[in-house]
């Protein structure tokens, strides 16, 4: 249940009766707090409006099918990557022996293994779908208990923070303790997204991050720097002050970069955003590949670093905060 389902999850429902209804969801980044969320700190993650996912539940005389851009088939058929999937299906549809014969298919592309919440939005939507289709009446909090069981499958254990930001308009700010917050203000700024191309890998990022703190108390002490600055981020953010989210964005890739997380691709659309107008750059996510969030302050300066960052990206988009 990954990337090749898209981006935003715009799901159109086809109901029996043959009426279209449509419902949203989205992408979504960490602004800051990947890695240090793990240890009790806050995370900040903000939806990606952009990224859209269309998903469209509709009768199939073969079904239950499954239609996306890798896989056309038979859910039986399936491979193990669409378990969170899997899950859906049986507890949903088959389980509550509900008319069985429906294709589940899925436009659009959240690239994968980004940290970009390609898998919470195909899991949110589905749930909406279905609910949608078989008018099971299921409340906003049954569909992201069953989003984020969905979720615990494709990753192993999932947090809720994704989830959360996927359904949200708004940032998140997340820890352990409290959950997802929303901070409903804007920053009045602009944030470019860039995509390295490299996949990233949430599991091996977090082992070497748990290896270096478990061997050195200097890197413990990055890791609580780190945790920090996602206190300062929320508290810039609150200000509105641009400078100050962007500086703590600089020294957050420093403390990153020396738990061997960046790469070169990552610096180098780094090094290219800040001398092209970004106020402060970083990789999101686990790191080892995925995506770079450049901080600018005006519309004009957020087009000029995309059309820069496109020639060294494999996508870029921009997204007003």
């Amino acid at each position: 249940m990954h990337a090749e389902f898209g981006a935003q999850s715009h799901v159109v429902v086809h109901d029996e009766a043959g009426a279209d209804g449509s419902k949203t969801t989205h992408g979504k980044t960490i602004l800051i707090g990947e890695h240090s969320v793990v240890y009790g700190y806050n995370a900040l993650c903000m939806p990606l409006k952009e990224l859209t996912l269309t998903t469209t539940v509709k009768p199939e005389d073969a079904g239950p099918s499954l239609f996306t851009n890798h896989y056309h088939g038979l859910f039986s058929q399936a491979p193990a990557d669409y378990d969170g999937l899997h899950f859906l299906v049986d507890g949903l549809i088959l389980d509550q022996h509900l008319p069985e014969k429906v294709s589940l298919n899925y436009e659009g592309e959240i690239p994968m293994e980004r940290g970009l919440g390609s898998s919470a939005a195909v899991a949110l939507g589905t749930v909406r779908a279905i609910n949608s289709y078989y008018s099971l009446g299921m409340d906003e909090s049954d569909i992201v208990t069953w989003a984020n069981k969905a979720e615990n499958i494709t990753h192993g254990s999932a947090s809720g923070l994704d989830v959360a930001t996927v359904k949200s308009d708004h940032l998140v700010s997340f820890n352990k303790t409290d959950g997802p917050q929303e901070i409903t203000s804007e920053l009045g700024a602009y944030l470019v997204i860039s995509d390295t191309g490299e996949l990233g890998s949430t599991k091996a990022a977090v082992s070497q991050v748990r290896e270096q703190i478990g061997a050195s108390a200097a890197k413990k002490s990055s890791m609580d720097r780190l945790g920090d600055l996602a206190d300062d981020a929320i508290e810039a953010w609150s200000g509105r002050d641009v400078s100050q989210l962007g500086s703590i964005f600089n020294r957050a890739q420093e403390i990153l970069r020396d738990f061997a997380l960046s790469t070169r691709a990552i610096d180098r659309i780094n090094a290219l955003a800040l001398a092209n107008g970004a106020v402060g750059s970083k990789l999101s996510g686990s790191g080892l590949g995925g995506v770079v969030i450049s901080l600018v302050r005006d519309s004009r300066t957020a087009q000029r670093l995309h059309d820069q960052l496109s020639s060294v990206a494999r996508n870029v988009w921009v997204e007003a905060i």
